[in-house]
């Protein structure tokens, strides 16, 4: 009874990262409303939390809230990912989501872009070398958590959908250094290819695992059905 109420428990924590998710696109579509004048096609996301833009306090509370319940979700990611015997390398993975997750909140709340980061401050610096840090965590938590999936027998079908995004993120990323180096007005633009990806693989991923034990049950059942009718 202990181990079904434990195993209830993780399937419910789970569900933090789809609450993750809706709030990081409810902070930037508000963050937008509320500033006047602001571009999501030109302007970066970060702007938004930015030492000195308006409303940056409110919107930090709601970027704290969501780095908490991801890094809660990269945990129980984990730990579900040890429970079903998922492949060694995406339990690999989502070590490496945690440590992007925890990267992130720790280290864009110490180091929020300063100036709209046109002043390399070292605030700023501080801030882009974050950012690498998150990018490189992220593409590579996605294609281990992804192949490692994609290798496990009744994930492979959310596997793919993780290489996939992986693959979206892989692309957008490379396009922006094009963009920044051209000075092409669609800087926000590329980058919110790159995080709303993220944060839709993020709810599938969490409602996937929500779901798991109803899924593997049919699963099983689907192969009872095909064990009898073989049988005949």
């Amino acid at each position: 009874m202990v181990e079904l109420r434990q195993k209830s428990y993780w399937q419910i924590g789970v569900l933090s990262g789809a609450i993750s998710a809706l709030i990081y696109i409810v902070h930037v579509i508000m963050g937008g409303i509320l500033w006047d004048g602001y571009s999501h096609v030109r302007q970066t996301i970060s702007e938004l939390t930015g030492n000195g833009a308006p409303d940056a306090e409110m919107l930090r509370f709601l970027t704290t809230g969501y780095g908490i319940l991801a890094v809660i979700f990269s945990v129980i990611v984990y730990v579900l990912f040890r429970k079903h015997q998922v492949n060694r390398i995406a339990q690999f993975g989502a070590i490496l989501l945690l440590v992007m997750h925890a990267a992130s909140l720790i280290g864009y709340g110490l180091f929020p872009l300063e100036q709209g980061g046109e002043v390399l401050t070292f605030g700023n610096f501080m801030h882009l070398a974050i950012t690498a840090i998150v990018v490189i965590t992220t593409v590579g938590a996605l294609f281990a958590i992804g192949y490692g999936l994609w290798l496990t027998k009744n994930f492979w079908a959310i596997g793919l959908f993780t290489l996939v995004c992986a693959i979206v993120i892989v692309l957008a990323g490379v396009a922006t250094p094009i963009v920044l180096n051209n000075e092409l007005p669609y800087a926000g633009l590329v980058e919110r290819l790159i995080i709303f990806t993220l944060q839709l693989w993020t709810f599938v991923l969490s409602l996937y695992l929500y779901r798991l034990p109803k899924i593997m049950d049919m699963e099983v059942k689907r192969f009872g059905f095909m064990k009898i009718y073989k049988e005949r």
